[in-house]
């Protein structure tokens, strides 16, 4: 069994929303969510894994998932929060709603959110309820599920800024809000507004009667006029001077969409910063499903938006930008069964999503050192072990298939592998779930290029460190005042020919400080200099024990050749291989796959010179495009 060396710190179990809000709230910091709901169709639900992947990096405290009425959207609103919260490393919180809907779909859903790591849930109550409704009102349900669940769920409500449609007034609307708190609800998020005084006045409404709960403001970025007027109409009963304002400006550029947006980033960055000028320091993005204007609004230097990005950004504003710092070199799912989980192999540092799926079966995840990976079987290759995993999800996994045609030439995929090494856009190559690593930019110049011109088609590396600071941009993680390590290593495909050079190379006294593995695929060669698990990356905290949290391991590296060859055969489904280009088959069939690890970080020379001396003598198969 897995050995586990460490006791699990107390706030890494801090799954709730509610009780990391209350952490922002004591450190007055910033926070913000973004709010998704479930596409109609296969492609736009593919689309929306990407668009979340792309927004994570603006860090979110937590992503929600709506719910259609009536239970309409369940199986796809379970799937895409599970796939955030396991995949994407989201805190996730999943909305449901209880009128005209089984009590046996509610009872369903909330058993498989549990499963899935899913430990926070937006009620709702959903369409009026119909005679035979289970439920009647969102309190009535959150009653329930406090029986059934105790305090397993955060609860988190709407509220009304102005009052709910159906509600005979705002006081009593208000009165409907605090039963749903009393019932057990422990977080509140307002309906959208254009008017901060209408969202402080109700705040305050709320605390004179009673609700004592954070109450977060929810916020829609304006992408057209008409759905602006849309909103406005739906939300916005008092027609006050501010609102008629924000009117007047948006309507003069109706006719331009780019300009109503450029406004709508501003007006809506104003409100913003009107509320935290008042001490509001949590907001919720109504996504729409839509990136751009959330993250102009984040991100664009002030007075355009918030300048979050930006070192030098609006500094007389009261308030601590959320921490970005990573707590570990790759970002943990926010599953609570992995919530002490510290240590991975390296090999799947390119692609995390499809170690989380491979891994989701296992009951323990190691805390502090990596014990025997023999003992909890890593997942299928098809991720069908993920149980709540549909085929939109499996697509999304296997949407970065490789670029090469039937016709592809080993100069045409070695193009496409030194090319893809600065491309900003999206990854070229399925072996890469984003684009190269910064740090990995450190060596990219004098080995990382140089050896993929030469045949040696890299798929993973990452450069020496020795005692760097936790907080240095490329390599930092962990806590402040802490000191990074790393060994250097490089992983890369190359032909049998290739090989016996590099094990030649290997073999040779002046490198021994060099370990490697190789196997071959159809072959089922295997070559290594070493056994055991070797530590490549580690840091040194104050008040803490050494973390070493990525390693090379001899067994979980016979399980990712079984991946990573996989991959060149990925554009093809079962029966179809016969279409893909000699060399990739060739490639498949015969080359090695091989990693290598310089144990020395402090010199950091050999491996360098190692790879040097085996292309030195080899043909440069590199031509540029024309």
């Amino acid at each position: 069994k897995l050995q586990f060396l460490y006791f699990i710190d107390a706030n890494s179990r801090k799954m709730k929303i509610i009780e990391r809000i209350h952490e922002y709230l004591e450190r007055d910091s910033f926070f913000y969510s973004f709010e998704y709901f479930p596409p109609k169709t296969d492609a736009g639900t593919v689309n929306l894994y990407e668009r979340m992947e792309r927004m994570k990096d603006l860090n979110p405290c937590f992503v929600g998932v709506t719910w259609g009425v009536e239970g309409k959207t369940s199986e796809i609103t379970l799937e895409i929060a599970t796939s955030s919260q396991n995949l994407l490393g989201l805190e996730s919180i999943m909305h449901i709603t209880c009128t005209n809907t089984p009590l046996t779909l509610l009872r369903d859903t909330l058993q498989k959110a549990r499963e899935a790591g899913i430990q926070n849930l937006f009620v709702l109550r959903g369409a009026t309820a119909k005679p035979g409704s289970e439920f009647k009102h969102a309190s009535e349900f959150i009653s329930w599920i406090r029986k059934e669940h105790g305090d397993y769920f955060g609860i988190t409500v709407a509220g009304y800024p102005e009052g709910h449609d159906e509600a005979p007034s705002y006081e009593e609307d208000l009165q409907h809000l605090k039963k749903k708190v009393d019932a057990g609800a422990d977080l509140v998020v307002s309906q959208l507004f254009y008017d901060v005084d209408i969202f402080m006045k109700f705040v305050q409404d709320c605390r004179k009667i009673g609700i004592k709960c954070p109450i977060i403001p929810g916020i829609m970025p304006i992408n057209t006029y008409h759905q602006f007027l849309r909103m406005k109409k739906l939300f916005c009963k008092h027609n006050t001077e501010a609102v008629q304002e924000l009117n007047k400006k948006l309507e003069e550029l109706k006719q331009d969409d780019d300009a109503v947006k450029d406004v709508g980033v501003m007006e809506v960055t104003k409100i913003i910063k009107k509320l935290m000028r008042k001490g509001v320091r949590g907001f919720h993005f109504f996504t729409q499903n839509l990136e751009k204007s959330v993250t102009r609004i984040l991100t664009d230097l002030p007075p355009y938006g918030l300048g979050l990005l930006d070192e030098t950004q609006d500094q007389d504003l009261p308030f601590q930008l959320p921490e970005n710092r990573r707590d570990l070199p790759w970002r943990r799912s926010a599953n609570m069964k992995r919530c002490g989980e510290e240590v991975r192999p390296a090999f799947w540092a390119n692609r995390p999503k499809s170690y989380m799926a491979k891994t989701m079966s296992w009951d323990d995840f190691p805390n502090g050192r990596w014990g025997d990976s023999r003992s909890p079987a890593f997942g299928e290759e098809d991720h069908s072990h993920f149980s709540y995993m549909t085929n939109h999800t499996k697509q999304w996994l296997d949407t970065r298939s490789g670029p090469w045609g039937a016709d592809a030439t080993l100069k045409d995929i070695c193009r496409l592998f030194v090319d893809g090494l600065r491309s900003h856009e999206e990854p070229l190559l399925p072996w890469f779930e984003s684009t190269l690593s910064a740090e990995s930019g450190r060596i990219l110049d004098d080995l990382i290029e140089p050896m993929n011109k030469y045949g040696l088609f890299s798929i993973n590396s990452q450069p020496g460190v020795n005692a760097e600071s936790s907080e240095t941009k490329d390599v930092g993680w962990g806590p402040a005042g802490g000191y990074i390590y790393q060994k250097a290593y490089v992983e890369f495909f190359c032909s049998p020919e290739v090989a016996e050079k590099v094990f030649t190379e290997m073999n040779k006294p002046q490198y021994n400080q060099l370990t490697y593995m190789a196997c071959g695929n159809n072959s089922g060669a295997q070559q290594a200099n070493h056994e055991g698990v070797t530590a490549v990356t580690w840091g040194v905290f104050p008040g803490r024990e050494i973390i070493q949290p990525t390693v090379v391991d001899p067994i979980s590296f016979i399980e990712w050749k079984k991946e990573a060859f996989a991959l060149w055969l990925s554009p093809y489904k079962p029966g179809e291989q016969r279409f893909c280009s000699k060399t990739v088959q060739t490639i498949f069939d015969t080359w090695w796959l091989i990693h290598i690890v310089d144990n020395d970080y402090v010199n950091n020379k050999q491996l360098g010179e190692a790879i040097r001396n085996i292309i030195s003598g080899l043909p440069c198969l590199y031509e540029p495009s024309t």
